[in-house]
Parts: structure tokens; C-alpha cells; sequence
């Protein structure tokens, strides 16, 4: 039997106290695991979204994590699950969990395979004795772009070997714009029909460019106020309320009329079938997976062009890249974007095809079974 055919047992951990994209790339992992015939046990924190959420998914779900004075709690209950579950592989998507699965498996005595999925950059140095004994467990460390890699590797007590690139994947069922009828979703949303929508996704928090994306629309609006409708889909992460409040103040203060705020969707395929251009002028963006999104669905980017954003968007191929908090020259790419039909159909398709090629979750999963099983 091909290697990549045997049945794995596989812990997946999600100990974040927060909840999005993170937490997510394991439920995902974990759901694609399972329909492969694999034995996928997710461990996450106690009363979490993430719990029902799993749930929702019908996956085998074990509460654990608990703040850090519950460490020891959290050891114990872990090497219960180690002991019982006998698992093949563990996985966690949050380097904060190794302080609760390095002992547990030392506990143990399993050799069970420990993999790292890195999200997020770090600035901090983790090369003390401390994080040594966690890191030298950890069989190989996951990078979602290179830009994260070269973090890890500044930053983290890792071989260069033991770092492998592995993005984020995508569901291309689910994003494909075949499935969804544009005008539809457009009147069921009061958005109008006869303007092209230029978006912008994600969580209302700083550094994701909701400033820069209203100071262009602004400089859009001196010749296309008639043309173009904005579309802010979001909403403020947990704490920043007063942050989403300044964002739609000013909004007021620029006089922009022609722009709805959707607050919080889950239907992020309907809202991306609407958008005619996506707004993406994140300031340091470790990875973006609404850039993959957006690109299944044949939305044609304008994006701030660093960090993660450079794995995914190839300037003038399938989108537009723009400096990072500049709002003149986002509004200079958005306009071109608006001028030319012909560019925005050139890079919608190339930009489905790229997230065949390289983005589909099915290859992605493929790959992170190849290295479970080396």
C-alpha cells in the first residue's frame, strides 16, 4: 500500500484563545483528514468557538487547553488523551501549545511525530534553553509563506531542513463562481446593480488597511462617484469596538455615500460574487487567505505588496500590487482595475487558475500527509 494510503491517528490541536483564520486551518485539516478515512482526534480549548465548531463539523473533539495557570492541568489531561488514543501524529497550529505537548509526550513516552504549523511572524527570539528542549521535539515546523519561513528561521531553534513551506489551501467547491448568482445576492444585499463594487474582507483591526482603503475611495470618487459602490464585510476583532467606530466615522468624515458596511458575514463566497474588484491593503500580512478566496472566485486584487502577499498575488498576472500604506497609489490600481475590462477578466482567470495549481485544498492536504508519513 502507498505510504500515503495508510491510516493515520492523528491529534490535532487548536489551544488558541482566540478565534479566525488560525483556528480554522485546523478544523479544516482536521475535517479533510477524517473523510480520508484517517483517525483525527482535535483538541482544543475549554468552552472555545472552536469546540462547536468542530462539533458542527462532526469531529471527534476533546476540550483541553485552559489558561496558562491551568498548565499543569492542561499536561495531564493531554497525556491522558496520548495514552488511550495512541496517536501517529500530533499537529498544532499555535507554538504556545508546545509548552503543554512537549511534556505531555516526554510523560508519555510516545513517538508520536510533533509538526508546527506557523501562522504568524514573530519578533521574539525563542533560541533559550527553554524553547531548545521544545523545538528539538518538533519533527518538522510548517511555514504558511516564505515570509513566515524566514521568521521561523530568525527566530525559532529550528535546522533550515525541519522548516518546510506549506500555505494555506482553499475549498474550490466552495469558492467557485459558477455556484452563485451575482445579481441575486446583489439585491437580497441592497447593493446596486448597475455599479461595479469594489470590496474590502476581513477582521476590523489595525494594520488590515481600512484607513487606506477609504482614503482611496475618495480619491476613486472625484471622477467615478456615478460608477462605483464600496463594500466594507467585517467586523471588529474582540476589544477594538472603538477601532470599527473610528473606521465608520470616517467614512462620514470623507463624505462617502456610496459604501455599505456589512459588519460581521459568514458567507464570505456570496460577498465575494458581488465584488467586481477586492481591496487588500493590509500593512504586513502573514499569509491572506481572502487573497486565495478571492481568487477562486475570480476577483481581480489590488493588494499591498509584502510579506505573505507576495506568495500569493503575481504583480500584473493575476492582480495588481501596490505599496503598503499608501492610499494614492491603491486608488491609482483600483482605477486602472475600473478602466479596463479586459485586464480584470485576464486576471480573474489567470487567478482561478493559480489557486487550482497551487491552492487547492486537496493538494495542500496531499502534502501535509506526505510529510506525516516520511
Amino acid at each position: 500500500m502507498h505510504k500515503n494510503k495508510e491510516k493515520i491517528k492523528a491529534v490535532i490541536c487548536c489551544g488558541s484563545v482566540s478565534w479566525g483564520g488560525l483556528e480554522m486551518a485546523g478544523v479544516e485539516s482536521a475535517v479533510k483528514l477524517s473523510k480520508q478515512g484517517h483517525e483525527v482526534l482535535l483538541v482544543c480549548r475549554v468552552n472555545s468557538k472552536l469546540e462547536s465548531e468542530a462539533k458542527l463539523n462532526s469531529l471527534k473533539t476533546l476540550p483541553v487547553f485552559s489558561k496558562d495557570i491551568m498548565l499543569v492541568s492542561s499536561i495531564i489531561k493531554l497525556k491522558k488523551i496520548i495514552k488511550e488514543f495512541k496517536p501517529d501524529v500530533i499537529h498544532t497550529h499555535l507554538s504556545h501549545d508546545l509548552w503543554v505537548i512537549v511534556p505531555a509526550l516526554s510523560l508519555t513516552g510516545s513517538n508520536a511525530k510533533l509538526f508546527l504549523t506557523k501562522h504568524m511572524a514573530s519578533g521574539v527570539k525563542k533560541k533559550d534553553l527553554f524553547h531548545k528542549f521544545l523545538y528539538k521535539r518538533v519533527n518538522k515546523i510548517f511555514a504558511v509563506s516564505n515570509y513566515i519561513k524566514e521568521s521561523v528561521l530568525n527566530t525559532c531553534p529550528a535546522a533550515e531542513e525541519n522548516v518546510i513551506l506549506l500555505p494555506d489551501g482553499i475549498d474550490l467547491q466552495k469558492f467557485n463562481p459558477a455556484l452563485y448568482n451575482k445579481s441575486q445576492i446583489k439585491k437580497q444585499n441592497r447593493l446596486p446593480e448597475d455599479r461595479m463594487i469594489i470590496g474590502i474582507i476581513g477582521r476590523m483591526t489595525p494594520g488590515k488597511g481600512h484607513e487606506e482603503f477609504l482614503n482611496a475611495a475618495k480619491i476613486i470618487n472625484e471622477n467615478y462617484s456615478d460608477k462605483v459602490f464600496f463594500l466594507v464585510v467585517g467586523s471588529a476583532s474582540f476589544g477594538e469596538d472603538d477601532y470599527e467606530t473610528k473606521i465608520r466615522n470616517l467614512a462620514e468624515e470623507l463624505n462617502l455615500a456610496n459604501i455599505l458596511f456589512t459588519g460581521y458575514r459568514k458567507d464570505t463566497p456570496e460577498m465575494l460574487s458581488v465584488m467586481d474588484i477586492l481591496a487588500f491593503p493590509s500593512h504586513n500580512e502573514s499569509f491572506g487567505i481572502t487573497l486565495l478566496e478571492a481568487m477562486a472566485m475570480g476577483v481581480p486584487p489590488a493588494a499591498s505588496g509584502n510579506a505573505g502577499v507576495l506568495d500569493i498575488v503575481i504583480n500584473n498576472e493575476t492582480g495588481l500590487l501596490v505599496e503598503p500604506k499608501n492610499s494614492v497609489e491603491l486608488a491609482g490600481a483600483i482605477i486602472k482595475l475600473i478602466n479596463d475590462e479586459e485586464l480584470r477578466k485576464k486576471f480573474a482567470k489567470a487567478a482561478r487558475n493559480r489557486a487550482e495549481q497551487e491552492f487547492d485544498f486537496n493538494i495542500i492536504i496531499n502534502r501535509l500527509i506526505e510529510n506525516y508519513t516520511q
